[in-house]
This record gives structure tokens, C-alpha cells and sequence, in this order.
């Protein structure tokens, strides 16, 4: 039996070697646990990040966390043969890192969606901002853009991604350039009967073109898509080029007036306190053309030339025109409002009552958006906001001089109705900053009126004609100025709210609140005893009373339209 002892001891030593090289496998590759870790942290960021793309959040700005994370994939743990500990700190380091990729790829996912959707709010107010002008026009294809609108307002309050909110926007944008072309190809067809009617004074044929106009004029009630608004254009430019042909006649009465044009143009430009001396230059080398033509070929050509110079002028033209209205605007309305101030018997100082019109207010906004525009339809849109404001305006220095109480019907909202056609149907919240008033419309018909506060001097409310861009009942406002701020003001509960302007212009109840009305925009003493949050204006939203913000929200849905003027 003794010479079995060393092949036992051999095979101890064996398994006594093996249990050793298991033990410092296992030992250099990091705990199993700080692997796992590692390995969820990672998977979690993956899926987050797949959900971005899904979402639309813009390449551009999932870039930094990508990089990060491809660096963090490109180490390795160290190894060691028989302690892990390094390893485990690696995987554990790896964890940690990717739990702060996923928390900085939320933020990210944040922003852009917080980005999508102020810019789809803008554009949706462009939107309803050239559907309402163009409701004059009476044409048969607006019923389809206002289709379209209700669609998309649907859609955005139901929105969450900014894949959503970029495809919101974006038909904002079309639908609001196509009825800029509408009411475009609209002032091209006025021009051109207004041609033809001269040349009838003149006793020339224009049969073919008066065919031609009727022609264009049923197009332009059926189309609702860019393209074929430009193509219109095209169409109707070539018309008119060809009745010049067609009418040796009218040829320097044509000339004259496209000079004319021109001349009216350069003057704009010196208006808006723009360069217009190369202009001024082609005008005059194009004015001494149009003299000297003598032929059918000498007057197309100028004819030619000169819409050429004037086409080169349009972008400058319109942004000038859209910089220097928000100037106008703010003079005006600090003009006014100086010659008409507002004594405060609580702190013995004058306050102008259409702050909301300065730069303080709406030319702040007007600001943001000539320096995020990008395109003349872009700045189009906005000069015609700023003249809508012009107007507004008026109706406020009008209403001034109104002592019609409050609850009854004004003249100035009548004017208001007229020129904007839609306010004639459905509901319609009509706030006067001069009276600190509200009234309530249905159908052209006066239902209720309401004492209100509204944004004081330095952060006024903003007049203009605004869609409901959002309801909530209840939310919770934060203040956006720090603690400290004269401005701050801590999580408070609101009941009733009706989002009017994008970055937080609401309608709502202002519960700690006991006086509303007249001068309660300006520093005041509150019944309520709050004077730190009562005594004054509020930051640009318009508060009521808590039971009858609760009865304007239960009557009102996002088909109400709301004008502040």
C-alpha cells in the first residue's frame, strides 16, 4: 500500500494548483458586482441616448455627451493578477461617469424640447397673425388654412417631443409664408386690373388680359401650397410682361410707374436710416434708360432692369423696416404715455400707462425675433406685427378718453373687431390696459366683464392678438429670478391658468389678491395686507379674481382668441 502515497500527493498538489489559478483569474478582473454596475450605467445611457435621436433632440446637440462616451468606451480596466481592487474602482469610476452622462443627456433632451417648442409657439403666431390678415381677402382657400391652423393648435397641445414640435413648426412657417404669397399674389392682381383699367381709359384692347386676370383670380382662391403661390406670381408677372408687349401704348405708363415704385423704395430705405446711396445710383442710371428708350425691346429691358435693381433691395428693405418700427413703436408709446401720465397717490410718482409697448414690453420681443430671423418672409411677417401693434395703440390712447364703465361695450373694441375679422365669431377675451379690464365676448356679443391687474411698468403685459397656446388647472408657477430678486417669489399654487405668449404670459387667478382694477399695475395698497405680493404689479401675466378666472376658464377653450391692447 505504501507506493500508492506519492501519486495521491500529486494529485492534491494538483487540485491544490488549479484552486490557486481560479482564485487569481477570478481576482483580476474587478468585483462581479462593480461590473454590473457598470455595465446598467452604460446600457441606461444607450437607451437614452436612442430615445434623443427617436425624439428629434438635433445631432448638433447630443455631440459633447457622444464624444464623452466615446472616450469612456475606449479604456479598458487594468489588470492584476491577484487583487482586483483597481478594477473594481475602474468599473465602479465607469458607473459613475455614465450616471452623469445620462443626467447631462437629460438635460439636453430638456432644452431642445424646451427650444422646440418656443419656437413652434412663435411660429403658430405667425401663423395665425397672417391668417388673420389675409381673412379681408375673402378667397375660398382660407377655410383650408384656418383648417389647418385648428389642426396644428391641436397638435400642439398635445405635443412633447421636439420632433413634434419642429413638424408644428415648420408648417407653421409654410402656411404662414404661403398666405404671405397669397396676399402677395393678391397685390399682383390688384396692380394688374388696375393696368388693365388704364389701358381701357386709353382705349386699348385688353380683352386677353382681362380673360387672363379672372383666370388668376380663381387660382389664387383654390391653392394653398408655396410653390404654386410662386408659381402664380411667375404666372401673373409674365401676363403683365406680355400685355406691355402686346401694348406699345402703355409701355411709358408702365416705366413711369415701376420708377415710381423704385423712387417710393429708396425713400423707405432712407426712412429706416439705411444706406441708400448705390440705390439711388441704379435709380438714376435706370430713370435716364427709360428715357431714352425708343422701342418695344428698349422699354422691356429697362422695364427688366428695374425690377432686377428692386428685387436686390427687398431683404435690406425689410429689415429695415422691421428695426426701425420697434423703435417707432417705443417712441410713440413712450411719447404718449409721457404726455398722459398716470399720477400715483400711494408713492407720489408718474407712471406711463402703455409701458407694454416699449421696449420694456412687446419691442423686447420684436428684438428677439428680427434677431432670429433669417429669411425676408421672416422679417415681413414681423413689420406687419409691429403696424397690427401701431394700431393697437391707437385703440389704447382712444380708450383713454372712453368713460364708458368698464362692464359696458366699448367703441375701441368695435374698431378692434373690425380689424381683426375672426374676433367678430366665437370667444374672445379683450383685455384694456387703460382700464385694467377684461370683457368677454361670444359671437360679437358682450357676456361678462372683469376687473384684472396686469404687468407692472418694468415687466408690463404684452398687447397683441394672441391664441391660447396652453390650459392648466392646476399648475404651480417658479420664479425665474433668484431668490433676492425684486422679481422672485416663491412655488405658488394657481388654480386657473391660460398660457397667452410663450415663456409664461398667463391668465390667472391672482388669489392673494383683494384689489383689482384700475392703478393696480402700478405700486398700490392691497386690501388682502400683502403688500409684497399684492402691492404691486404682476410680472407681465393677467391676474383675477379666483372665482371669476374660474368662470373664464370653464368658458373658454383653444378656439378663444385673446387681444391685449
Amino acid at each position: 500500500m505504501h507506493y500508492k502515497r506519492p501519486e495521491r500527493l500529486g494529485q492534491v498538489m494538483l487540485v491544490g494548483l488549479l484552486l490557486g489559478l481560479v482564485l487569481a483569474i477570478s481576482g483580476c478582473g474587478g468585483s462581479q458586482q462593480s461590473q454590473q454596475q457598470a455595465s446598467q450605467s452604460k446600457s441606461q445611457f444607450d437607451s437614452a441616448l436612442k430615445h434623443a435621436r427617436d425624439i428629434g433632440v438635433p445631432a448638433s446637440s447630443l455631440q459633447p455627451v457622444i464624444q464623452q462616451e466615446q472616450k469612456l468606451s475606449s479604456t479598458s480596466a487594468p489588470s492584476s493578477l491577484f487583487d482586483d481592487a483597481s478594477a473594481t474602482t475602474y468599473y465602479l469610476g465607469q458607473a459613475k461617469n455614465y450616471k452623469q452622462l445620462l443626467t447631462q443627456l437629460q438635460d439636453i433632451i430638456n432644452t431642445a424640447t424646451g427650444d422646440a417648442a418656443t419656437k413652434a409657439q412663435l411660429n403658430m403666431q405667425s401663423f395665425q397673425q397672417a391668417l388673420v390678415k389675409s381673412q379681408s381677402l375673402k378667397t375660398n382657400n382660407i377655410s383650408v388654412f384656418a383648417r389647418e391652423f385648428a389642426n396644428d393648435q391641436n397638435l400642439m397641445s398635445s405635443a412633447q417631443t421636439p420632433k413634434q414640435y419642429y413638424a408644428i413648426s415648420n408648417d407653421a412657417s409654410n402656411a404662414a409664408s404661403a398666405l404671405t404669397l397669397l396676399s402677395a399674389s393678391y397685390a399682383q392682381l390688384i396692380t394688374f386690373n388696375n393696368t388693365i383699367k388704364q389701358m381701357q381709359t386709353a382705349r386699348i384692347d385688353t380683352g386677353m388680359m382681362r380673360s387672363q386676370y379672372q383666370d388668376d383670380l380663381s387660382t389664387l382662391s383654390t391653392i394653398t401650397k408655396t410653390v404654386d403661390f410662386s408659381n402664380l406670381n411667375s404666372l401673373i408677372n409674365a401676363q403683365y410682361q406680355m400685355a406691355v408687349v402686346n401694348s406699345i401704348q402703355a409701355l411709358p405708363f408702365v416705366g413711369n410707374a415701376r420708377l415710381g415704385q423704385f423712387n417710393s423704395q429708396i425713400a423707405l430705405l432712407k426712412t429706416y436710416g439705411m444706406d441708400a446711396s448705390s440705390y439711388q445710383q441704379l435709380y438714376n442710371a435706370d430713370a435716364q434708360q427709360m428715357r431714352n428708350a425708343k422701342s418695344i425691346r428698349d422699354f422691356l429691358a429697362v422695364s427688366g432692369k428695374i425690377d432686377a435693381d428692386m428685387a436686390t433691395m427687398q431683404n435690406e428693405l425689410t429689415q429695415g423696416a422691421a428695426t426701425f418700427l420697434i423703435g417707432e413703436l417705443d417712441r410713440q408709446a413712450n411719447a404718449w404715455g409721457n404726455a398722459h401720465p398716470y399720477y400715483n397717490k400711494f408713492d407720489g410718482k408718474n407712471y406711463i400707462l402703455d409701458s407694454g409697448y416699449t421696449l420694456n414690453g412687446i419691442g423686447w420681443w420684436f428684438q428677439q425675433q428680427v434677431s432670429w430671423a433669417s429669411q425676408p418672409s421672416d422679417y415681413q411677417a414681423i413689420v406687419q406685427r409691429e403696424k397690427d401693434e401701431l394700431f393697437n395703440l391707437r385703440m389704447l390712447e382712444q380708450d383713454y378718453y372712453d368713460k364708458t364703465p368698464y362692464n359696458q361695450v366699448h367703441a375701441t373694441d368695435r374698431q378692434v373687431m373690425q380689424y381683426y375679422p375672426t374676433l367678430q365669431r366665437g370667444k374672445v377675451l379683450m383685455v384694456s390696459m387703460v382700464e385694467q379690464a377684461m370683457r368677454f365676448y361670444q359671437d360679437g356679443k358682450l357676456v361678462r366683464s372683469f376687473f384684472v391687474t396686469m404687468g407692472r411698468v418694468e415687466r408690463p403685459s404684452l398687447p397683441g392678438y394672441w391664441p391660447v397656446l396652453d390650459r392648466k388647472s392646476p399648475t404651480q408657477f417658479k420664479s425665474s429670478d433668484p431668490p433676492g430678486s425684486p422679481y422672485w417669489y416663491p412655488p405658488t399654487p394657481i388654480k386657473y391658468a391660460i398660457l397667452y405668449h410663450s415663456n409664461g404670459y398667463f391668465i390667472h387667478d391672482g388669489w392673494w389678491r383683494v384689489n383689482f382694477g384700475p392703478g393696480t399695475q402700478f405700486p398700490h395698497y392691497d386690501a388682502g395686507g400683502n403688500q409684497a405680493f399684492a402691492g404691486n404689479g404682476s410680472h407681465g401675466c393677467i391676474n383675477l379674481q379666483k372665482d371669476e378666472a374660474a368662470w373664464v376658464y370653464n368658458n373658454t377653450d383653444f378656439n378663444t382668441q385673446i387681444i391685449v391692447y
